[in-house]
């Protein structure tokens, strides 16, 4: 289903009645595909089945929820809310000019430029932060020993998993998506979009203060970025493989 066909059913009915239907439906499908990806994000590295089943569950009763929902339309279904709320949280295609792309194009966005990004970022930018910021605070190095030491842990896959999971996908969802609804709320709102992007930068960056200046620095550039490909792109999966990979790039140096 288009965006044109899904967001119809969301333009505003006659009488208090539809529009309160409306209202629910939107929070309730929006809520299910945001807390059941948190979940999963969160439990995927050290716990993949409990991860997947607490998703299946919470979607299973925001689709219980609004199908208890008064329909709006003869076109409306279940599975039409749920596109409705992955996409407004940024989990759908790339779309340029509110345009889907073709097949390539997306390609390139979700792999090419993420990839090139990341590589840059890792072996040029984070390099030149380190050098300018270096760790001497006790409980920084601390806290960089403990992350060190969880990481082994997990070995090479859940490496892999804590990158793309437990840090890129929560943490672009948490800190991005945000962004991306108001911008889908209200699109010509520039300077609200843009106080949104800056303050869950901010935010972003300062979540990994525990860890020094320098993580802070990187952190709040590579935000920058991030937030730029999502509102740009009007999705999460080029800012997610992005961060994905450049977080893989540094566990998976720590493991093997």
């Amino acid at each position: 289903m288009s965006d044109a066909a899904i967001d119809k059913q969301d333009k505003p009915s006659e009488g208090d009645r539809h529009a309160s239907a409306r209202d629910k439906r939107f929070l309730i499908t929006l809520a299910g595909p945001l807390l059941g990806t948190l979940w999963a994000a969160n439990l995927a590295p050290d716990h993949p089945i409990s991860a997947v089943l607490g998703a299946l569950i919470i979607f299973a009763l925001a689709a219980f929820l609004v199908k208890n929902v008064p329909p709006l339309g003869p076109s409306w279904s279940v599975r039409a809310e749920f596109v409705r709320g992955f996409r407004w949280l940024g989990l759908g295609p790339v779309r340029i000019r509110d345009r889907q792309v073709a097949v390539r194009t997306q390609l390139v966005w979700i792999v090419l430029i993420p990839t090139v990004l990341a590589f840059l970022d890792y072996h040029y930018l984070s390099v030149l932060i380190s050098e300018s910021f270096p760790v001497v605070d006790p409980a920084e190095l601390a806290a960089q020993e403990t992350r060190l030491a969880n990481v082994k842990a997990l070995g090479l896959y859940g490496a892999l998993a804590a990158s793309f999971l437990g840090a890129s996908l929560f943490e672009e969802v948490v800190f991005r998506s945000l962004p991306l609804i108001v911008h889908r709320w209200r699109p010509h709102a520039t300077i609200l979009i843009a106080i949104t992007a800056a303050a869950s930068t901010a935010l972003f960056a300062l979540a990994h203060s525990d860890f020094g200046t320098g993580n802070v620095v990187s952190a709040f550039i590579g935000g920058v970025v991030y937030v730029a490909l999502a509102l740009y792109t009007r999705s999460l999966w080029p800012s997610i493989m992005a961060h994905g990979i450049y977080d893989a790039i540094i566990m998976v140096s720590w493991v093997v």
